[in-house]
């Protein structure tokens, strides 16, 4: 999966919170807090960006102009100095942002004892991260808001994953390996969430077919 870097310019403050001390602690609060600020006053430039293919030219070009259009959020976090982000954390950022505030409650549950029909992934193999959180959210869509909701390294975290388990690896196809960390799952099961529940396409249907 493509992975262009974003670059903020922000001032790390003096005081920073003692739960985000660490260097990849810090940068995700400052990226979080980024996109809370984004999505509070520009949530249909979030949304556009989100029907981008990621990692293209033109999700990366979205993502620039966010940040200079949304600069006066950098100021709410702080100025000064560089933060580099992945793009794909960034637009997890923001997907999660805007999933949560524009659905407080979690979708409802598949019917009891319904199968799930084949999942049709995109068929594009620089996506196929994307394809299993689609899949993983299609077909438990209450356990994965529950997960998208909760805190990184956090308890509840541990917990929600351990529920999503089963159907995260029946999600997987065979033998493919996937590069993607639990920040980067909050992120892209925010998205195939925000989606699936307005309706937007994650791909062809005559993709992949995920068994």
């Amino acid at each position: 999966m493509a992975g262009a870097s974003f670059i903020l310019a922000l001032t790390v403050p003096a005081f920073v919170p003692a739960a985000h001390a660490d260097d990849h602690d810090r940068a995700a609060y400052y990226m979080h807090s980024f996109a809370k600020c984004v999505v509070r006053g520009d949530k249909d430039s979030v949304a556009a960006l989100l029907n981008e293919k990621p990692g293209s030219a033109e999700a990366n070009a979205a993502m620039q102009a966010i940040g200079k259009r949304r600069s006066g959020c950098l100021k709410v976090v702080g100025g000064g100095g560089k933060l580099k982000m992945n793009s794909a954390s960034m637009r997890g950022a923001l997907a999660e942002q805007l999933y949560t505030d524009e659905f407080s409650s979690p979708p409802d549950a598949p019917v009891q004892g319904e199968q799930p029909i084949p999942f049709q992934g995109s068929g594009d193999p620089d996506l196929v991260s994307y394809d299993v959180a689609a899949c993983m959210a299609t077909r438990d869509p209450v356990d994965t808001d529950s997960f998208v909701r909760t805190d990184v390294k956090s308890e509840a975290e541990k917990a929600a994953l351990s529920k999503l388990a089963p159907t995260l690896a029946n999600c997987v196809p065979t033998g493919t390996k996937l590069g993607f960390d639990r920040e980067l799952l909050h992120g892209m099961a925010a998205e195939a969430l925000w989606k699936m529940r307005k309706g937007v396409s994650s791909g062809p249907a005559a993709g992949q077919k995920l068994d």
